[in-house]
């Protein structure tokens, strides 16, 4: 679209301005000669017109395939973490390159139909001008035209307007791809439009209804499914009341939240607020005043003052209020920048429970009149959990609160519990009356639970000291050592275009050989003039003319030819080029180590948006339009080279301006290629975008749609600076490379007339000199665009390069050797900072081991180094010192893959991918039946609701896995891990997400899978790991205890202290 509206529509009307003005001279000079040759205007406009009419179809087909590739390789690269832990980069690759392909067809029919018509128009016009010649010249003999002169101007000018509209082909074809995208577009605002239009009707203020919360019979689906999400549920929530929501994973407790929040609306029965339905009151005045914490917290780069605040005009001190409240404020007082802190994109630096506090914060310093919390406490150690959720229980005070939980506990204050069960309420009551219920769901479910919070004594001083020095944060201080550390590590490919056609020299050869063919029409039919000049001066001017437009409609037939048959070759062969350079681009980033993304610039977001825009503008390196300029300069060399021989004079000119013409567009090369540079080094709207459309459920939740919008367009202000220069340079250019041919044309008539004068030449050969220089003023004009659409794709090409580490492709064509692993795990000494903050160790001299079939869990406060250790473990970072071994080999003797293939990895935050629950859980293994996957599904308990969908494990989970719940995209994973039959499991608060039954029964497939294999078990429920061989308290850099259960409790130590507020 961005094409279609920058300099194509003044082309397009440059063009129809010069068919006007020419066709209204040549009509003066000769009005008969001109009425005829006028009509191949329309002709060329018919034709021109057909090329987006016919190509519509494949157009859109090129724009939805292009729309799916990005979309897989954003959600790959978005994830690279899971893709790299399950050896999934190979799939993804396939997955992508396939999407790329596919679109391949559609884009040849684009440029076949635009060939075909381009060509046609080009023969056209050659038929037209031998006619033209011919019927003029008859003219002349006849009288009716007075002088030989008036023969050449008025054939010259009126095809020379009627000529543009051939040359309307890819400024038509530019703007109906422009005219497709628009229509996307506008499709997607017109949608928002109409819900806008039921928000321009007058609404209720919803802060001053009564806050009476009342579900009658709501019913809800998702289009994908047949089977009901909800059903007839009902339920009341008074003023000032809590409610607390449990139920199994998948039963409806998250839905019941969207439909509150009107992220989704109901299909049957109605939701009332104060007595009204929801309806009526204003959306987004309704979710002002409510706030929600999610299961997954959601935080958005910027600093930390930022990601609570979201443009909302809130005070320092009740920010930092809201930060003690939420157990917050000490740990990000400890950090250099203290509020101001940048946390990066999604909050990367921070550990998941401190994540979860700033958006605890974040709810809180809004100070709701409805509290939503869904499993808000659950990426929390058990002393954070503890305080945070008296501090949750304080904030509920004076405000409704709904509880959506698995771990009862945290409900246990709730005025109200509601059992749900299939979408419907199957129970209702009080904790107490519910727990003591003689067989009763929820006593059930507390049963299988067998855990009760109490009140602790107070924690160390110092505790949240030592864990603000583990945050490991962006510092710009240590830009410089990063970029050093990074620079070392990896090699980058720069050149651009030169590279790119290096890289595919059989292609070059082959689109410089038909770009060689195109050039000899040009030289061809520039010779027709001496046959013109023979039939005015010779008495049989009839076989004269006869055998012009014969020669002329051969060079005709031979340009249509290789026209027609240049633009879907070429085409077809940049496609292949590109998508060959996309995959290698994505297999280069996907198989990149993670310290890579650990910068702003080479960060995820910033990789995907560079893939997603940039190819397809390098992508006119190698197309139709290199064809184009070499057609063009082979043209310019032989014309040049018949005008020496003609008038030498006039030919040295011609040859200073081709000179003037090419060091003035190599001049704009290396402008255009730094202002380029600078553009995209401030452009970041294209990671902001990326970021909103990833949460924008989080956005509307927390109702700060504007302040993303301000801070969109303030990005767009801030790159209008550089984008001005380039576009400045660009016209000097544009117009400096216009003007100068003129120039030059008057200086070569000046100097040919002079020495004609002088008896040196005959008019006739200065003539002939002269059409000859305007025909190579004619082909630079056409190669000037086309070569300047280069350039640019020059710089692209190099960005899209310095994403590909040659070294890195050459290491992953090399076979990999199969490593066998029994089992075992040690970690010697090992001491770590992350390469942003290399001042700042995360580890100390810590170590571990785990033997073969055994099992070890890692314990402690969020924020202590644990997620560290898998980061270690899964070998997304090498530590500085020490080292990891498994069977006694170190990591680094190993390729990340063959040590991946022996490891799985079950994370706090499942992602999972757009495709079917089978691919899911097929990713990164080959050769994996359907009974391996329904066998790993039956492990984790996951058969009975993926049964339930009506396509089974085809059922499409949607981008995110958005059309499962928490409960359900956390078995998929589990499963994913199964079915790799690893030799060691890492478990990741693996179980966080479930609900109780479900947990007990995954818990005890986890178990029995463990037999035979080494477990590792990050956790911060403790009764989740009790029966491990060997548990060991992370804090403060190092293991402090370590031993079995009993063991450490009977030390009476930190763990001990762990227990007692859990109360095993």
């Amino acid at each position: 679209m961005k094409e279609g509206l920058t300099d194509r529509i003044g082309l397009f009307v440059k063009s129809f301005t010069i068919f006007t003005s020419c066709c209204a001279i040549s009509f003066f000079l000769d009005w008969q000669t001109a009425l005829f040759l006028v009509w191949s205007g329309p002709i060329f406009l018919v034709t021109s017109s057909l090329i987006p009419k016919l190509s519509k179809n494949a157009t859109k087909e090129t724009l939805n395939v292009s729309e799916e590739a990005n979309g897989i390789a954003e959600e790959c690269i978005l994830n690279v973490k899971t893709v790299a832990s399950c050896n999934g980069q190979n799939q993804m690759v396939e997955r992508y390159a396939s999407a790329l392909h596919s679109g391949i067809s559609a884009s040849v029919k684009v440029a076949f139909t635009a060939g075909l018509l381009n060509a046609s128009a080009n023969l056209l016009y050659f038929a037209f001008n031998s006619f033209g010649l011919w019927y003029a010249t008859i003219s002349y003999h006849n009288g009716r035209v007075p002088s030989a002169g008036d023969v050449f101007a008025v054939v010259y000018l009126a095809l020379a307007g009627t000529n543009n509209f051939s040359r309307l082909g890819p400024n038509l074809i530019a703007l109906m791809k422009a005219r497709s995208a628009a229509a996307k577009i506008y499709k997607t605002i017109d949608s928002a439009n109409e819900g806008n239009h039921e928000e321009m009707t007058p609404k209720l203020d919803p802060s001053r209804a009564e806050l009476h919360v009342q579900f009658r019979n709501v019913s809800f689906s998702f289009p994908s499914r047949s089977q009901p999400v909800l059903e007839s549920l009902s339920f009341n929530l008074q003023s000032g009341m809590s409610i607390g929501l449990v139920g199994k994973s998948g039963c409806g407790k998250s839905t019941t939240i969207k439909l509150l929040t009107r992220l989704l609306e109901t299909e049957h029965g109605q939701i009332l607020l104060g007595g009204a339905p929801l309806e009526k009151y204003d959306k987004k005045k309704l979710r002002q005043m409510i706030c929600i914490v999610s299961q997954e917290p959601c935080l958005f780069s910027g600093s930390i003052r930022e990601n609570i605040c979201l443009g909302r005009p809130f005070a320092d001190r009740e920010v930092e209020r809201a930060c003690r409240t939420a157990y917050a404020h000490d740990f990000i007082s400890a950090l250099d920048k203290g509020y101001d802190t940048l946390i990066g994109s999604s909050g990367v630096t921070l550990s998941g429970g401190q994540n979860q506090r700033i958006a605890i914060a974040r709810a809180i310093v809004s100070n709701p009149r409805l509290l939503l919390l869904d499993e808000a406490t659950s990426a929390l150690d058990t002393k954070s959990e503890r305080i945070v959720q008296e501090a949750l229980d304080n904030a509920s005070k004076g405000r409704s609160t709904i509880v959506i939980a698995h771990r009862l506990s945290t409900i246990k204050n709730v005025d109200q519990v509601i059992v749900m069960d299939g979408g419907k309420v199957v129970e209702q009551g009080g904790y107490d009356e519910l727990r003591t219920k003689h067989d009763g769901v929820f006593a059930r479910m507390v049963t299988e639970q067998e855990i009760e919070r109490r009140k602790t004594r107070d924690a160390d001083e110092d505790e949240s000291e030592k864990e603000a020095e583990d945050v490991e944060v962006d510092d710009p201080d240590v830009e410089m050592i990063t970029e050093q550390i990074q620079e070392q590590s990896f090699g980058t490919m720069s050149g651009g275009m030169i590279a790119l056609l290096a890289r595919n020299k059989c292609t070059t050869s082959i689109i410089l050989l038909v770009g060689l063919l195109r050039g000899f029409a040009g030289p061809l039919f520039s010779i027709r003039y001496l046959f013109v000049f023979g039939s005015l001066e010779e008495d049989n001017y009839e076989t004269i003319l006869f055998w012009l437009m014969v020669g002329t409609m051969a060079v005709g037939l031979y340009n249509f030819l290789f026209q027609l048959l240049s633009q879907p070759i070429c085409q077809y062969l940049g496609e292949k080029v590109m998508n060959d350079l996309c995959v290698s681009c994505l297999r280069s980033i996907l198989h990149r180590p993670i310290a890579y993304f650990d910068r702003e610039s080479t960060s995820p977001s910033a990789c995907a948006v560079l893939l997603s825009q940039q190819p397809p503008l390098a992508m006119s390196i190698i197309d139709n339009k290199l064809s184009v300029v070499i057609d063009g300069l082979f043209g310019c060399v032989a014309m040049l080279v018949l005008t020496f021989v003609l008038c030498g004079a006039a030919g040295f000119i011609g040859l200073i301006y081709l000179i003037s013409f090419l060091s003035l567009l190599v001049i704009f090369a290396k402008i255009s290629d730094r202002a380029y540079d600078e553009v995209v080094n401030v452009d970041k709207t294209g990671e902001i975008a990326l970021e909103i459309f990833d949460n924008v459920a989080t956005i509307q939740q927390l109702a700060v749609e504007s302040h993303f919008m301000e801070k969109y367009q303030d990005m767009m202000v801030k790159r209008d600076v550089p984008l001005a220069k380039k576009i400045r340079c660009q016209s000097i250019v544009h117009a400096t490379t216009e003007s100068i041919f003129y120039i030059f044309d008057f200086l070569a008539t000046a100097i040919g007339v002079y020495f004609v004068y002088l008896g040196y030449y005959a008019p006739k050969m200065l003539f002939l000199s002269e059409q000859l220089i305007n025909n190579v003023g004619f082909k630079t004009f056409l190669m000037s665009e086309s070569f300047k659409e280069m350039i640019s794709a020059s710089s692209a090409a190099r960005l899209v390069f310095n994403l590909i580490d040659p070294e890195l492709e050459q290491s992953l064509d090399t076979p990999v050797s199969q490593f066998t692993c029994e089992g075992s795990i040690r970690g010697d000494s090992l001491s770590f900072a992350y390469p942003s903050r290399p001042d700042r160790k995360v580890l100390n001299e810590l170590s571990f081991s785990v033997d073969q079939a055994r099992s070890l869990a890692f314990v402690g406060p969020s924020g202590g180094g644990k997620s560290t250790l898998v980061n270690l473990l899964e070998r997304f970072y090498d530590p500085n010192s020490g080292q990891m071994l498994m069977d006694n080999t170190p990591f680094t003797s190993l390729t990340p893959f063959e040590l991946r293939s022996n490891i799985a990895l079950v994370s706090q935050e499942p992602i999972l991918f757009r495709g079917t629950i089978s691919d899911n859980i097929r990713l990164g293994v080959e050769g994996v039946s359907d009974d391996d996957v329904r066998e790993a599904c039956r492990l984790a308990n996951a058969v009975q609701f993926i049964q339930d969908f009506p396509e089974g494990y085809s059922t499409l989970v949607g981008e995110k896995g958005r059309s499962l719940s928490g409960g359900q995209k956390q078995r998929i994973a589990i499963a994913r891990a199964l079915v790799r039959n690893p030799r060691v499991i890492i478990l990741d608060e693996a179980t966080s997400a479930l609900d109780t039954q479900s947990e007990k029964v995954v818990r005890e497939a986890l178990e029995s899978s463990a037999h035979g294999r080494t477990s590792i078990i990050i956790a911060h429920r403790l009764d989740t790991i009790r029966h491990c061989d060997e548990i060991c308290f992370v804090e403060g850099e190092r293991i402090v205890e370590r031993g079995s259960h009993e063991e450490l409790v009977a030390k009476r130590g930190r763990y001990f202290d762990m227990t007692e507020q859990q109360r095993l």
